[in-house]
């Protein structure tokens, strides 16, 4: 009984595998019910986060989750795609609530002479600078960026944009080394016509906001990570009755290699996007990583902030110095340990210890 259970076994595996053979030589047809899933993929980004310090007076300690996206991406033909990323809020009262970051459709159209890698977004999409900026920084889970962290706008909001870059793609081997985001030869591009309200809010007015970038990377052959950006928005702040005037200027420097990464912001503003003030302001950001010699996994990083929301007050200005120590688990996973200070012109000093865990897939 024993020899006829195992040939009936031998067979049972000889025939699968020979049929397995045989659909991938021809053309196998998936069956209607999983062709759904056809160019279909699922992601996600979350930041578990563990702080302790001082904000004025308040000492605090206390584990969080600072971001919970799930990345849900269709290919519905080759000229375009979907996407929707539902994202986990703390609203004021402690609850943990569920809203969407984006959710877009986007449009790919052929090179136009040098604009090439051209495509289209339209819905709830991101803004021209931050996706970029966060690409090239790498850790945005420490928390937000200059302008963002000064609530002058933030990352997403509903319109449309043109996103390409300047004469195709830099080297495969830049972008498998270094960097593979807005990988223009020559540098990249967008621009777009937007609510104004950002992805937090409705907009309260009939005023539409101008954004765009412009990125260059004037020696892609002898120094193919130097990038000079220019980020600029035009429009008013969000607020129904004579809504402020909403202007961005920002410079912005930046040279990555495989092994280190330095950038530095200018920001001349007016205004913001909620429409609270119509203050001139400025500031400054630098930043710095460096992978650990011998032991590429380890990173240190460092930044500093200074800002200025009302040029014409005195007494108003703030210097944050964060720096910290990265562990790259594998790939986009990684442990931060870092030490963040914020000392405040006529107002009180802060301070926090934080360890954060980045989890991707």
């Amino acid at each position: 009984m024993k020899k006829i259970l195992t040939i009936i076994i031998c067979c049972t595996l000889m025939i699968g595998v020979r049929v397995g053979l045989v659909s991938a030589q021809t053309n196998y047809e998936i069956p209607p019910s999983l062709k759904a899933f056809e160019g279909l993929s699922i992601g996600g980004l979350a930041y578990i986060d563990y702080k302790a310090g001082k904000d004025g007076s308040q000492y605090y300690n206390k584990f969080s989750l600072t971001r919970g996206y799930i990345n849900i991406k269709k290919k519905i033909t080759p000229w375009l795609s979907a996407r929707i990323t539902p994202d986990i809020h703390r609203s004021d009262n402690g609850d943990i609530t569920l809203r969407i970051k984006y959710l877009y459709a986007r449009f790919y159209f052929p090179n136009l002479a040098f604009l090439s890698n051209n495509f289209i977004e339209v819905g709830q999409i991101h803004i021209p600078w931050l996706d970029f900026k966060e690409a090239i920084n790498g850790y945005r889970c420490q928390g937000t960026m200059l302008q963002e962290r000064n609530h002058v706008f933030n990352s997403a909001d509903q319109g449309i944009a043109w996103f390409g870059y300047f004469g195709g793609k830099i080297s495969k081997e830049y972008q498998d080394t270094v960097d593979k985001h807005y990988a223009g030869k020559y540098g990249s591009f967008a621009v777009g016509v937007y609510n104004g309200a950002g992805y937090h809010n409705d907009e309260e007015n009939h005023n539409k906001a101008i954004e765009g970038r412009i990125t260059i990377r004037p020696l892609p052959s002898v120094l193919p990570g130097l990038q000079l950006s220019y980020f600029g928005i035009y429009g008013k702040g969000n607020v129904a009755d004579n809504p402020p005037d909403w202007r961005v200027n920002t410079f912005y420097l930046s040279y990555e290699t495989h092994l280190y990464t330095f950038t530095f912001t200018y920001a001349n503003d007016k205004g913001c996007q909620s429409g609270a003030d119509d203050n001139n302001k400025e500031g400054i950001s630098i930043f710095g990583k460096i992978k650990v010699p011998f032991y590429p996994r380890l990173e240190l990083m460092a930044r500093f902030d200074n800002w200025d929301p009302d040029t014409d007050a005195v007494n108003d200005v703030s210097n944050r110095t964060i720096v910290g120590i990265g562990y790259h688990i594998y790939k986009n996973n990684l442990i931060l340990v870092d030490y963040e200070r914020l000392i405040q012109d006529g107002g009180p000093d802060s301070y926090f210890f934080q360890t954060v865990l980045q989890v991707s897939f």
